[in-house]
């Protein structure tokens, strides 16, 4: 053998040698390099999309938020039921004899689908003064500013003379306490 003829074996051996680490070692993972890159690209485009999510949730959030608020502010609660006793301590009046005389209450009967939906119902009352006028204005003025829905629905108002030196007047307020149907009665 000559030193030529080792030359080129050594030289094949070395080649057979770099052609089993590529094929063998550096080929594999460069390839599975590949395949991890692919996936990171993959994962942080979800990455950007759950954060364009998150921040769409966030920006609808708050928008429903300030629906919500403004909602609560032009809008009345409508309760579950009529709640009587509460409507008529938010609207009475203190009779003192002077300024209201007389201050009666009487449910006149209920009202069925007052929304046209069947989603409410109504109360019915009439609430009779013997008042002065103010006091009159105060009371229709404590039905609209009640934070439950109540409908004004008539008044009649007479002249009731004077008494004690105060002109009186003789009033019928005619409300509806609007109330949440009863899910039996929904059609």
């Amino acid at each position: 053998m000559n030193r030529r003829t080792l030359e080129q074996g050594y030289l094949g051996i070395l080649g057979l040698f770099i052609l089993v680490a590529v094929f063998g070692f550096i080929w594999p993972n460069y390839s599975r390099a590949a395949r991890v890159s692919s996936k990171i690209a993959s994962l942080e485009g979800k990455i950007g999309r759950l954060e364009d999510a998150r921040h769409s949730l966030e920006e609808q959030t708050r928008a429903v938020r300030e629906l919500q608020s403004i909602r609560d502010s032009k809008c009345r609660h409508v309760p579950e039921n009529a709640q009587v006793a509460e409507l008529v301590r938010a609207i009475s009046l203190d009779v003192d004899g002077t300024r209201v005389a007389d201050q009666t209450f009487t449910v006149s009967g209920r009202r069925d689908n007052v929304d046209g939906e069947g989603r409410y119902e109504g109360l019915s009352m009439i609430v009779d003064l013997d008042a002065g006028f103010e006091q009159i204005c105060s009371v229709i003025d404590r039905c609209a500013s009640h934070s439950d829905l109540i409908r004004i629905t008539g008044l009649d108002i007479s002249s009731g003379g004077k008494k004690g030196g105060l002109d009186r007047l003789k009033a019928s307020i005619s409300i509806d306490a609007i109330y949440q149907a009863n899910e039996g009665s929904k059609k």
